[in-house]
C-alpha cells in the first residue's frame, strides 16, 4: 500500500479510507489485525487515522489470499 501511494505521490496522510476484507472472520481474530496494523506502522513509520472497516468474505479471487485492503486517497 506504501509502494502504491508512493507512486501516485500520496502518503497514508492523504488516505481518507481503509476498507480491509477478511476470510472467514471472526471477532476473535481482531487482536491478530490490531497487532499486525500496529506493526505496519512501526514499520512504516506511520499512523493510520482514516476510516477503517472490516468485512468478512466466504473467500477472495486468490485462493491463497486471506486478506484484501483497499485505501481511497484524496489528493489535489
Amino acid at each position: 500500500m506504501a509502494a502504491a501511494l508512493a507512486e501516485v505521490g500520496a502518503t497514508f496522510a492523504d488516505v481518507a479510507r481503509l476498507t480491509v476484507y477478511f476470510v472467514e472472520w471472526s471477532p476473535e481474530k481482531m487482536g491478530e489485525f490490531v497487532e499486525g496494523v500496529q506493526r505496519a506502522e512501526k514499520k512504516l513509520g506511520v499512523s493510520i487515522q482514516a476510516p477503517l472497516t472490516g468485512i468478512g468474505v466466504a473467500f477472495l479471487a486468490e485462493p491463497d489470499l486471506l486478506v484484501e485492503v483497499e485505501a481511497t486517497a484524496v489528493l489535489d
